[in-house]
């Protein structure tokens, strides 16, 4: 997104370290914007971008200042005197890292749309690292948002990890999962210490060493068992693990996590509004209302409608509800370019094992709640077998539990996206 140029943002003298701050403080002052609101406009958080301006970052990433830049509306010429502001030539404070060591820079960009009511879990997340009673977990269901939450809280963090930022996808979906000894020579590689190691014991207390001395972020997505994250906890030191997982890890140290899910609608309207227009939004606003149902007030979803409409400008928002209305096509229609609805389902569904994938199968016409009962009726007469069944779907997230009913029975409702795949043949 282009911002329209303003000039005079920046002061005549910047220089480096106070002087960068100052000169981004005038320009988000002389571009009438709040820090909330940049943040938005640039994808950076609130925080980074408090950081940058009071100097508590003294080697701002090139790539922060560009889409500050960007955002602030900045004209090229004035964008070309930010990019060369000289940067510190010293180690950041509270660096640990020994000279010649290597400091890896390995998160994927921040999102560049709106979390929507997300911006200050984001935040908060960031504030529990590193956590001392164990890593920070995310975890929900298929098109919660959990990698772009971890993504946005991990990018708020950043500065507080100077040794480093590693991050590895445990589970992408063309491979098998890693190993916690894949896990931890790749872990080992980031930080310069894979080199000599004989043996996973030694591995592994080469990368306690590491991490101990140092004050390393450590991201892991789609994360499948416990198993994965526990050689990179390590008691002290400044160092910190940051999970998003599909499943809930109950054996992990300082569980529960943090458990996300669908958006309310007031924040759902918000994230159509952001790709599609406000006044586009505005004007049918009953339209609207349906998309967000039938999106189920997932992120993804609603990212997904969103992209849908923002790329036909002249198709109004009643003819993407028209089209969602039919639930044989919805996934099909959530679909833009290399982002769909459904390959986000299937990453939860693939790795079932063949007895939850049957009770799907058997559930996939179930639109109401449903309890031991219809388990026993249509999926194994035994009714400890189903206790078991729907206590490991539910920690899988491809169901949701309600309130117990009058009688003290917890029902439970097939997440939207998941009937919908198991219904139609995914």
């Amino acid at each position: 997104m282009t911002f329209p140029p303003r000039s005079g943002a920046l002061p005549d003298h910047p220089g480096h370290g106070p002087s960068l701050a100052v000169a981004l403080a005038r320009a988000r002052e002389a571009a009438c914007l709040t820090q909330d609101e940049l943040a938005v406009r640039s994808g950076l958080s609130v925080r980074a971008i408090r950081n940058l301006e009071t100097g508590h970052t003294a080697r701002p990433r090139r790539q922060s200042l560009v889409l500050l830049a960007e955002a602030l509306g900045l004209a090229p010429a004035e964008a070309r005197r930010l990019l060369r502001l000289p940067r510190s030539a010293a180690r950041p404070a509270g660096a640990t890292t020994p000279p010649g060591a290597r400091v890896p820079a390995e998160l994927p960009p921040a999102p560049r749309h709106r979390l929507a009511g997300r911006e200050t879990l984001a935040d908060a997340l960031a504030a529990r690292l590193p956590g001392r009673d164990g890593p920070v977990v995310v975890v929900g269901p298929p098109g919660s948002g959990k990698t772009a939450l971890a993504l946005r809280t991990a990018h708020a963090a950043r500065d507080g990890f100077p040794d480093g930022q590693v991050y590895v996808d445990l589970h992408p979906t063309s491979c098998l999962p890693f190993t916690s000894d894949q896990l931890v020579q790749r872990v080992l590689r980031s930080l310069g210490r894979g080199a000599g190691v004989r043996g996973p014991e030694e591995a592994r207390a080469r990368l306690r060493d590491a991490l101990s001395g140092r004050r390393v972020l450590v991201v892991l997505d789609n994360v499948v068992t416990e198993a994965q994250v526990r050689p990179l906890l390590v008691d002290g030191g400044g160092s910190a693990v940051l999970v998003a997982t599909r499943r809930e890890l109950p054996a992990l140290p300082g569980w529960p996590g943090h458990r996300i899910g669908p958006l309310g609608r007031a924040e759902a309207c918000r994230v159509l509004a952001d790709l599609a227009g406000a006044a586009r939004v505005r004007a049918d606003r009953p339209a609207v209302l349906d998309i967000v149902r039938y999106c189920g007030g997932l992120p993804l979803a609603l990212h997904l409608a969103g992209l849908w409409l923002s790329a036909r400008p002249s198709r109004s928002p009643r003819e993407l509800a028209d089209r969602l209305a039919d639930e044989r096509d919805r996934l099909a229609t959530l679909s833009v370019g290399d982002l769909s609805l459904r390959a986000s389902v299937a990453a939860y569904h693939r790795p079932l094992p063949p007895a939850l994938k049957a009770s799907l199968h058997q559930l996939r016409d179930m639109e109401h709640d449903f309890g031991v009962e219809e388990m026993m009726d249509r999926v194994t007469p035994s009714r400890r077998v189903a206790v078991d069944l729907l206590e490991d779907l539910l920690q899988r997230q491809l169901i949701r539990a309600g309130e117990p009913d009058r009688s003290g029975r917890i029902r439970y409702r097939l997440h939207e996206a998941v009937r919908l795949y198991v219904a139609y043949g995914g």
